[in-house]
């Protein structure tokens, strides 16, 4: 039997750091569309679903008619509510369990994240039964083993076995580490209700480049992806 992944997007109105970011222009589309192209692109979803609480993404229902689009219940619109909350939500409501195999979250924010990139991630995790989660990430730029945190008004190594503390400020000699860009999830729904987390139990990464990467948080980020999408 066809194995069944479902697809949610998530996207609240109000952000603090950068208003309406999910409906700002770029390039022709708004960010959002960046999502939602790559999405149907990819024909990998049985279904796609939008959750959001603005009437401007409400009204792409009628441009995506592939897409269904749910108006976010009120209880989950508030700044302190996180996506994972949004997710165990619609997991449990739709019955997701009984309905398909495998569901993904997708982030609006990550626009440079393109249809290959879930159907490589989609096709890694039907390969491999014991993965709990696929995930997009990027190599982080700057070692985070010379990270420093502030305590008491002074600065220390963030890790305790911090090459700092033995003067291997060499970058080269540190082991490459990677950061989950906000691309995608695409989850073992099973594994993952018993988990409750992206990151617990087997799981595998699908390496991004920078340019790809760009999660948009504030102005500077939507500034440099205006840079990024002109030079295309």
């Amino acid at each position: 039997m066809k194995k069944k992944l479902i697809g949610f997007i998530f996207a609240r109105k109000n952000s603090k750091r950068l208003p309406k970011k999910n409906i700002l222009k770029l390039g022709n589309k708004l960010l959002i569309e960046h999502t939602l192209l790559a999405a149907i692109k990819s024909k990998i979803f049985k279904k796609i679903i939008v959750s959001t609480d603005d009437k401007k993404i409400l009204s792409l229902k009628k441009k995506y008619k592939k897409i269904d689009f749910y108006k976010r219940p009120d209880f989950l619109a508030y700044d302190n509510v996180k996506n994972i909350d949004v997710l165990h939500y619609y997991l449990k409501k739709l019955n997701i369990n009984k309905n398909y195999d495998y569901f993904s979250l997708m982030l609006p924010t990550c626009p440079f994240r393109n249809h290959k990139h879930l159907k490589k991630g989609y096709k890694l995790i039907l390969k491999n039964k014991k993965l709990n989660c696929v995930f997009s990430a990027t190599k982080s730029h700057f070692p985070i083993q010379f990270a420093l945190i502030k305590k008491n008004g002074l600065a220390r190594p963030f890790l305790k076995n911090s090459p700092l503390l033995e003067n291997n400020t060499r970058s080269q000699n540190q082991s490459p580490t990677f950061l989950p860009n906000g691309g995608f999830w695409i989850c073992n729904i099973k594994k993952f209700l018993k988990f409750k987390n992206f990151y617990k139990g087997n799981i595998k990464i699908i390496d991004m480049t920078r340019e790809e990467s760009i999660d948009i948080d504030d102005k500077f980020d939507f500034n440099l992806a205006k840079f990024i999408i002109k030079t295309r």
